[in-house]
């Protein structure tokens, strides 16, 4: 065995920086007897700027397994919760009318006499296809339209009735994990780096910084963004590009104000327009919106005509700015001593609200493969296995709402259903679920979508509509009742006891001092980006290097 690394150093800060420092710093120091230094080294000439963000129900555990406090990151981040994506007009039935549907994050129940309750969905409720299977399987629909929280008043952090995610002001969670951080041992370093040198391996050991000079490097987190200032530029690391699979490359994003601030969804909002989809992220104070599209069917002018028609008088006197989309992956996030994550080491589009997840993933990993100085290959081989794994996984789920899409009305729509390659992973397993629906045991990996996420989102789409399955012949329509009746009443419990998402959230920000500390952390981050415009996409673990405050590049307003 080699000699222990004493020291970690993270380049570049915003949520996947911070997120590392504050990880690592705990997970390796908490109950260390020699404990590891962690540095992280941010610039400070390119400022994170507060944008709107969403997440998946793993964040919880990872807040959980770190010994956060719940209430006071809600009362931090203007946060809200999360019980799902609703994804609106991305298919059309028969008669062209849009279709809509939620993705929960919880469903309901077991199998129904041996079998999956999806078949029973498919023979009594779903003729026709295109039907909203999670009104069916889960209560979270209704509680969505009810505007409904997912905990009771009186719940204690991270008890719930409902499994959930949450809205986040990214460059406010930003400030928030700095805070945590420093305070558990981390030494932050504002300055640039100006070089990168390498030793007679190829091995990074050490960064020349404009203010401090030389700071030597055992294992460095390359958090440096799109740039990928570490992993790609300086070890020459390939990029795999997406573009075969996802026609999506660039996104216009605006940030807004509550036309009704009670009135607070607590989900994600997904609107297929006419060359790419619209999000809305419903912070507790502010919305964040943009588009994602493809600049191939539609230019900036065109798209940002056609964003503000969907906005109407919500978009009134709004700014939107397009930025360019760098979509792929690092054929190897783990190189040598480098490990990049967050956008240094890849990027799909926010369609499911992956990328925090993938920072949350490559942390865990780091800690469970942490090497030595003599960086076994064995452990840097398994990591990026992994990583190839759960990339595909997130990449394959995304491509699967654009395949199987059902419009005919504009050339973008038919373009990413015929035009687009479809990965032979998901090819086969769309073959496969035109005889069998889909479970985990159809699934190459199930890191994060399940059997479940795969039905709810074909049904929604009718991908079934014209398949009939052996189980139909062995399921009886009164087990089918005798399920949904109790599933109703559940339903009709929680509609009845849950709070109001609104009141939820100011009953808990109440309890950690109101807005005051909220807005201090506002304030902060407005006098750190100097005026500079805020450009906010829906779902992405920001660093500086590539916050979207004046590092656009003039030309184009792509992302380096």
């Amino acid at each position: 065995m080699g000699e222990p690394i004493s020291k970690v150093t993270i380049v570049g800060g915003g949520t996947a920086g911070w997120m590392a420092a504050t990880h690592l710093v705990t997970r390796l120091n908490s109950r260390a007897e020699i404990p590891i230094e962690v540095c992280l080294i941010e610039s400070p000439n390119i400022p994170t700027v507060g944008v709107g963000e969403a997440t998946v129900p793993t964040m919880k555990r990872w807040f959980e397994s770190l010994d956060l406090d719940e209430a006071a990151f809600i009362t931090h981040c203007n946060a809200s919760f999360k019980l799902g994506v609703r994804f609106v007009n991305w298919d059309h039935d028969i008669n062209g009318n849009p279709l809509n549907y939620i993705h929960p994050f919880d469903g309901f129940g077991d199998d129904i006499q041996g079998y999956n309750p999806a078949y029973y969905f498919h023979k009594f409720n779903d003729p026709g296809g295109g039907s909203n299977y999670s009104i069916y399987h889960s209560p979270i629909t209704a509680v969505v339209e009810g505007r409904k929280g997912p905990k009771p008043l009186e719940a204690e952090n991270f008890e719930s009735v409902l499994n959930y995610a949450y809205h986040l002001d990214a460059g406010l969670f930003a400030q928030y994990l700095r805070q945590i951080a420093i305070e558990r041992g981390v030494i932050h370093i504002l300055d640039d780096v100006e070089e990168i040198e390498l030793d007679e391996k190829g091995y990074v050991s050490s960064l020349q910084l404009k203010q401090q000079g030389r700071h030597e490097i055992e294992l460095v987190i390359d958090c440096t963004g799109f740039k990928s200032m570490i992993l790609q530029q300086t070890l020459g690391v390939e990029f795999e590009n997406y573009g075969q699979y996802l026609l999506n490359d660039r996104a216009l994003a605006v940030q807004l104000p509550h036309l009704e601030p009670t009135k607070l969804e607590p989900c994600t909002r997904s609107t297929a327009l006419g060359a790419g989809w619209s999000w809305r992220v419903p912070l507790y104070s502010r919305i964040g919106t943009g588009y994602v599209f493809s600049s191939a069917h539609r230019n900036d002018e065109e798209a940002t005509a056609e964003f503000l028609d969907h906005l109407g008088p919500l978009g009134k006197g709004a700014e939107p700015r397009a930025i360019g989309m760098k979509v792929g992956r690092a054929r190897q996030t783990w190189a040598k001593n480098c490990i990049a994550i967050g956008l240094s080491g890849g990027f799909i589009e926010p369609l499911e609200s992956t990328a925090i997840y993938l920072v949350d993933r490559a942390l865990g990993w780091i800690v469970e493969y942490f090497p030595d100085k003599d960086f076994n290959p064995i452990l840097s081989d398994r990591y990026n296995r992994l990583s190839e794994s759960l990339y595909t996984e997130i990449r394959d789920f995304i491509v699967l709402h654009y395949c199987t899409n059902t419009r005919e009305d504009s050339d973008y729509w038919k373009a990413a259903r015929e035009d687009i390659t479809i990965p032979d992973s998901l090819k086969e397993k769309l073959e496969l679920f035109k005889h069998a629906l889909p479970t985990e045991d159809e699934l190459d990996s199930g890191f994060l979508f399940s059997g479940l996420s795969y039905l709810i989102v074909l049904f929604g789409k009718g991908f079934f509509k014209d398949v009939t399955f052996p189980a139909d012949r062995a399921i009886s329509a009164s087990d089918w009742e005798r399920y949904q009746n109790v599933l109703h009443g559940v339903t009709a419990e929680l509609i009845t006891n849950l709070p109001d998402h609104h009141q939820l959230l100011s009953s808990i920000r109440a309890s950690r001092g109101g807005d005051s500390d909220t807005r201090e952390l506002s304030e902060a981050i407005e006098k750190a980006a100097q005026n500079k415009p805020v450009v906010a996409l829906p779902d992405q673990a920001l660093e500086p290097e590539i916050s979207f405050a004046g590092v656009a590049d003039e030309a184009g307003g792509n992302i380096l």
